[in-house]
């Protein structure tokens, strides 16, 4: 009589769920900051939004980083697949207004007009 042994089967796939589960939370794609405070209303999107991220060290598109000529160049192609593409822009609390103010204007002179500055929700008794 012959029969298929399931138990290691059973073993093994706990295993990697388990490993999956550990390395699925790091996975995250973006850039970790601290974002600034403010009272504002949440954009609604059609669809999922191109984040451009601006810190201390530089610029990110998508969670890459990038120069900002590799930023415009990739902001076009992403237009020229998507013309009606949505941006939003996150930048350190402590990032010079300079480095934000650039990358709208950049964005606004390739006639795009759904930017968004992503900001984090004020605390309750402010």
């Amino acid at each position: 009589m012959s029969e298929i042994n399931v138990t290691p089967l059973v073993d093994v796939m706990l295993v990697l769920l388990i490993i999956f589960m550990i390395t699925a939370p790091m996975m995250k794609r973006g850039v970790v900051m601290e974002l600034p405070r403010a009272k504002a209303t949440v954009m609604r999107l059609k669809s999922i939004p191109v984040v451009i991220s601006v810190t201390k060290r530089g610029y990110y598109f998508n969670g890459k980083k990038v120069s900002l000529k590799g930023l415009k160049l990739l902001a076009r192609r992403v237009l020229s697949s998507k013309p009606d593409a949505s941006f939003v822009i996150e930048a350190q609390r402590d990032v010079p207004f300079e480095s934000v103010v650039r990358v709208l204007a950049e964005l606004r002179n390739m006639g795009i007009s759904r930017v968004g500055i992503a900001t984090r929700p004020e605390r309750k008794g402010r």
